[in-house]
């Protein structure tokens, strides 16, 4: 009879758990409530449909909406659901032919071949990241983490091995970003082209240039509004409000400023990194694009209805 090995036993345990928590996350939005599905919003979706038609996308399953400065296409789940995430912020600041372009862009993402969108690198790199959060926990948690043990020399004999092994998970994270780099950002170039397809290269252009020039104008809001939250006898009476603050800044913007913003996004220091081409690259490639006309448009009418159906997302954003 063979004794049990102790030693082996909580090896196991640990390489179980560790599996556990690096296992592949496709995502879910099941138990999201601030999901809409056709029923709840016939116009959005009929805009969607005709955009995916266009590109060759398959159709979105549902739509998100948050308060990022951002929109984004995926596919979640094992059914490999597609969803689009709408950052109200940024499609309220859009003209109609530029959220077009926006929802050309996104979906050309389920159809140009970036790897990173993909199950396997993205899950990849989505464990890399975890696994080094794990290493190497956030200043404040790794502060009541020694506050509970009292820093002793347990703790203090296993930072080297914690350093050495957050250095090997580092360069392996990325390594994989370098390698799957050049595909990224052709992804994106070859995005921008597809959303001047289905809008036009002017719209394509004017889109990436409200997104560049406004996010500064978007924190700026973001901030006072925090400010004035918690000064006393100043918080914010309602959410509707900042929706009316944020169309007023983006108007006041002088374009002055705007050709400021312009150059020092076109003057920054890049990263080697960076999953996305400078910006002003990817506008001046659009304009030398040839004009073209729009394969799907958006009118006011249809913008004003849109807009009706994501009430409560704009409502609760605000708020």
């Amino acid at each position: 009879m063979t004794t049990p090995n102790v030693i082996t036993g909580i090896v196991a345990t640990f390489a179980l758990l560790l599996a556990y928590e690096l296992r592949p996350r496709l995502g879910s939005f099941r138990k999201r409530h601030d999901a809409r599905f056709r029923a709840d919003a016939p116009v959005l979706f009929d805009l969607l449909d005709q955009v995916a038609a266009e590109v060759g996308a398959r159709p979105a399953h549902a739509v998100i909406a948050d308060g990022r400065w951002n929109a984004s296409y995926a596919s979640v789940g094992w059914w490999r659901r597609r969803v689009v995430t709408l950052g109200l912020p940024l499609w309220d600041a859009l003209s109609p032919d530029q959220k077009v372009a926006l929802l050309g862009h996104e979906f050309a993402h389920g159809v140009n071949g970036d790897a990173r969108h993909g199950v396997v690198v993205g899950t990849s790199l989505a464990s890399l990241a975890r696994l080094y959060e794990l290493l190497y926990p956030d200043p404040m948690q790794r502060a009541r983490m020694r506050a509970r043990r009292g820093g002793g020399t347990t703790e203090q004999a296993g930072e080297p091995v914690q350093a050495l092994l957050r250095g090997v998970i580092a360069s392996l994270f990325k390594a994989e970003q370098l390698i799957s780099l050049r595909a990224s950002q052709r992804a994106e170039y070859l995005a921008d082209a597809i959303g001047a397809r289905i809008a036009s290269p002017a719209s394509m252009a004017g889109a990436l240039d409200v997104i560049m020039t406004g996010h500064a104008t978007y924190e700026f809001v973001i901030e006072q509004r925090a400010k004035r939250q918690w000064h006393p006898g100043r918080r914010n009476a309602d959410g509707p409000e900042l929706w009316h603050e944020l169309r007023s800044a983006f108007e006041d913007l002088p374009e002055n400023e705007r050709e400021r913003r312009r150059r020092v996004n076109k003057y920054a220091l890049l990263q080697v990194t960076e999953t996305h081409p400078p910006t002003h690259l990817r506008i001046s490639v659009l304009r030398g694009l040839p004009p073209g006309g729009a394969s799907v448009s958006l009118t006011a009418a249809q913008e004003e209805k849109i807009r009706g159906e994501l009430a409560a997302d704009y409502t609760r954003i605000g708020k």
